[in-house]
Formats: structure tokens, sequence, C-alpha cells
């Protein structure tokens, strides 16, 4: 295998854990392996503002992928460096689709992530955690209408949550979703569904930028433990899946780390680390 060059890395479930909080040891590590020249990316499902502050302001901390791939942010700058939103048409057969359905819905624009005032104020009853709890009420800008607001947005969507706390119904609406021809359909955590342009993931977005910086998909390490982060772990010449991933990200992984409440991507990370190093 050659030396890697690239770490690309899932935030929630691989590098923070149900709590969110960033460790010691993983912060550490990114450090150290920063320091050895390989180039740190985070590749998340969240959009830019909802991004830890304590990890994307880690040395080395090069670049983020977000919204499941729809941009790529530089962090020097803030500057989007690549974008690939949904299309209008796109949004508005989804604003069709959703009037058959009462949940809470999210867009997210230009990294700002805007939600449905009713999980704004109740993340609780959508099956959200007490951090996550605070997470949704210190990340999101809640919307009275989504519906209106999409609409009136529709030029500049990078991607569409449904949050649903029956998980039966989810079923059917994604099973439904996947049949509109253009779109990419995934989910993160049990309560999302996600919806973004049918040419987006975080595998495409992650290809872009390594061509961008002259590196090999065999000089890239890809670190996730969801559904979302397949393609991006399949692309990488060492794909590394969570202990507490999900059994199909396992099964297409390269290597197994512990659980990311054992500091499994830390470990992985101070080892690739410590092979530039002595290389």
């Amino acid at each position: 295998m050659k030396a890697i060059k690239l770490a690309a890395m899932d935030i929630d479930g691989t590098l923070i854990g149900k709590n969110k909080i960033l460790t010691g040891r993983t912060r550490k590590a990114l450090t150290a392996a920063a320091a050895q020249g390989i180039h740190l990316v985070v590749a998340s499902g969240r959009a830019l503002q909802a991004l830890p502050k304590e990890l994307i302001g880690i040395p080395g901390m090069e670049y983020v992928i977000t919204s499941n791939g729809s941009s790529i942010f530089r962090l020097s700058d803030r500057k989007r460096i690549y974008a690939q939103d949904m299309m209008p048409d796109q949004v508005q057969k989804l604003l069709a689709f959703y009037k058959n359905y009462d949940c809470p819905m999210e867009a997210f624009i230009c990294g700002v992530p805007y939600t449905s005032r009713e999980y704004f104020e109740r993340p609780g009853y959508f099956g959200a955690g007490p951090a996550s709890v605070e997470y949704v009420r210190t990340t999101r800008q809640p919307v009275e209408d989504m519906r209106i607001f999409a609409e009136e947005h529709k030029n500049e969507i990078e991607g569409i949550n449904f949050i649903l706390r029956d998980m039966e119904l989810k079923a059917v609406m994604r099973r439904q979703l996947e049949t509109f021809d253009g779109l990419y359909v995934t989910s993160s955590v049990p309560r999302y569904l996600e919806i973004s342009h049918g040419s987006v993931c975080k595998q495409s977005a992650l290809a872009w930028l390594v061509q961008k910086l002259g590196i090999l998909p065999e000089e890239v390490a890809a670190f996730g433990d969801g559904e979302n982060d397949l393609e991006m772990i399949q692309y990488a010449g060492l794909g590394v899946a969570m202990g507490n991933a999900v059994p199909l990200l396992k099964q297409a992984a390269d290597l197994i780390a512990p659980a990311c409440d054992e500091d499994g991507a830390a470990r992985v990370l101070e080892q690739l680390a410590e092979k530039r190093h002595i290389s």
C-alpha cells in the first residue's frame, strides 16, 4: 500500500461520539498526522455552519466536504471551491412529494442549515439525544414554513433532509424517493432521510479534491461509520470503518478500527503518522 497523503474523515460516529466531544487523543492524532504532511479533510453530511469549531480549527485541517458532497469549502478563507446544488425542478418535485407527509424538513443553503421550527423546538421528540438537542438548537436557523422557504430558495439548495420518528414511514418515503430520477438518497442517522443532486456523494467531492491536489486514490484513507460513507470508503486506498459502523460499511472496508468511543480513528491516524515519519 502506498503511503497515505490524505485522510478524509466523517464526523459523527467517527471523530466525535454521542457526547459530541472531540477527545484529546483524537485532537492530538489529527495534529500529528498534519505535522507529517497528511492532508486533513472533513467529509460530513453536516452543513458548514454546523461543523464543530474545535475540529475545523485544528492546525492542518485544510478542507471540508459538507452536505454529503454537495460542497467543498477551503477553511483558510471559507471559500466554497466546489458546488453541486440541487436543480430547481428537483426541489419543486420534492416539495410536491412533501405535501403528502407531515414531518419536519431541513434545507442547507450556502453552508447554513435551516429547519422546521417544530424540530428546532422539540428535537428530542424526533429522537435526538441530549447532546444532539443542544447541537440542533445551536446550529440550525428555525423557519416557520419550510415549504415556502424552500420554494423561495430553490436555486441555491445544497440538500434537503426529512426528519422522521417513524422508521416504517421513513422506509416508505425512501422507496418512493429512490424512484425519482437524478437524486441521491441516503441516511447518516436513523431519524434523517437526506436528499441531494444525483451526482453528489462524499466520494464524488473527495475525488474532485484529490485530483486537484495531485494525489492518487490509493494514497487516500477514508474513515466513516454510516451509510453515507460507503462510496468514499470504497474509493479510498484505505477504507476504514469504525467498530460502531453499520454492517454494510464494515463489509466494504479494508480495515475495521475500534469504535468511535474508543478513539478508533485516532488509533489508526497515529499509525499512519508513524509510517509517514519512518518513511
